[in-house]
């Protein structure tokens, strides 16, 4: 390879590296903004260079709040170039849960089975309607409230073998479980006895004596049960606008190259500038140097065989002399 070739191909090598340095002044977004209304599908065509995003919004929305700002992708700036819109309509389901409460008086599983039916039909404010399913497990069953009253307390007491019908040797009052009950009646019973000897001994008696008293004793006023239906619900009607705003893509080099060079491919031109002249003159002047070498080498080669055919000259008149 001769020097001038190896200078073109360094030139070319240096205007490459300087391209390839030059920023491209692209910055890349994502599709989805996290800060923008959320699409409910994003369709990319990249033959097309189209992306398609789809939204789901309510009647009541108003379509002008759709990001539909540029932004760039794969190299790619893409533009909003149309918005479609579709009416849909259908239905809804959910699955719905609801609370019953109801009061009884007892709590055995039969009264309230009674009052709790195994299907309701319901509607809610949102307009779902459907019917629910009592759920069993979910029946539970607690004392609604208290009350207390007062009970009377009686007990028997039996005093035999008395002398007489003396109220003085009876007691007054009695313990009973924990309660001091008063005497309030006593029933006298005579025992007639017969000796042996066949005369009357006195006769005996027996005392029956009723004591009594109160207590107070608690009880519950009713039960309140609470049980739990479940089902699922629908509505139909439903009306949901379909927005696809499309967006397409162009080349951002083209735009580039169409437009004014970016203010930082000029600042990095300016700075590579420098250097690419100074190994252009560095690399000319070592090709003219080489080629001044070589013409001196030639002419020292010329003047080295014209000093080397004059000697030859001479000898050759020396040798003709000594013949004669």
């Amino acid at each position: 390879m001769s020097v001038k070739s190896k200078f073109l191909s360094v030139t070319a090598s240096l205007l490459l590296l300087t391209i390839l340095m030059l920023p491209a002044n692209a910055a890349s977004v994502d599709v989805a903004d996290p800060e923008a209304m959320l699409p409910v599908d994003i369709i990319i065509d990249q033959d097309n260079k189209e992306i398609r995003k789809v939204y789901d919004l309510s009647p009541s929305t108003d379509p002008s709040t759709l990001p539909m700002e540029q932004f760039d992708r794969d190299g790619l700036r893409y533009e909003c170039t149309d918005v479609l819109r579709e009416v849909i309509i259908g239905s809804e389901t959910k699955t719905v849960t609801q609370t019953e409460t109801v009061e009884s008086s007892k709590k055995d599983m039969d009264t309230i089975l009674s009052l709790l039916p195994q299907e309701k039909e319901v509607t809610t404010e949102e307009g779902f309607s459907g019917t629910l399913t009592l759920d069993l497990d979910s029946i539970k069953t607690e004392p609604a409230g208290y009350s207390s009253s007062t009970q009377p307390v009686t007990a028997t007491r039996t005093y035999p073998n008395l002398a007489d019908q003396d109220l003085n040797h009876l007691p007054k009052s009695i313990t009973e479980g924990g309660r001091t009950l008063t005497l309030q009646d006593v029933q006298w019973q005579t025992d007639n006895t017969y000796n042996a000897d066949d005369y009357e001994i006195g006769d005996r008696f027996t005392a029956i004596c009723t004591y009594g008293g109160s207590k107070s004793v608690s009880y519950v006023t009713g039960y309140t049960t609470t049980a739990d239906y479940t089902g699922e619900v629908y509505r139909t009607g439903v009306t949901v606008i379909r927005y696809t705003v499309i967006f397409t893509g162009t080349p951002i080099e083209q735009e580039v190259t169409e437009q004014q060079e970016p203010e930082g491919s000029f600042q990095w031109l300016m700075v590579a500038l420098p250097a690419l002249v100074a190994l252009v003159a560095g690399t000319g002047g070592t090709y003219f140097i080489m080629k001044r070498k070589e013409r001196k080498m030639y002419e020292e080669l010329a003047e080295n065989r014209g000093i080397a055919d004059s000697h030859h000259g001479d000898d050759d008149d020396a040798d003709s002399g000594g013949g004669l």
